[in-house]
């Protein structure tokens, strides 16, 4: 199966704003992340989460976490959810 974000299987969101929608695209851009967005009354960016914990996780899970604290990833972050400043 195609990588979450790739052309092939892009990141869909759903936004409630054109302010949201310029947001997610600069995401998106950031990460190299192809994506599909459309317009509804509720948001949902788990698609969009998942894709860039997995372009921000280490491939090797014991290697220092990339937030800076020190720890390895394994014993820091791997567990929170990916925080979106929108």
């Amino acid at each position: 199966m195609p990588e979450l974000g790739s052309e092939q299987r892009p990141v869909v969101v759903k936004v409630t704003s054109e302010e949201m929608a310029k947001r997610v695209s600069e995401i998106c851009e950031k990460h190299g992340l192809h994506f599909i967005a459309g317009f509804e009354a509720v948001a949902d960016l788990t698609d969009l989460k998942r894709a860039v914990k997995e372009k921000t996780t280490p491939k090797n899970i014991y290697d220092p976490c990339p937030c800076g604290s020190g720890a390895k990833y394994k014993f820091c972050c791997s567990k929170k959810e990916v925080e979106l400043d929108l």
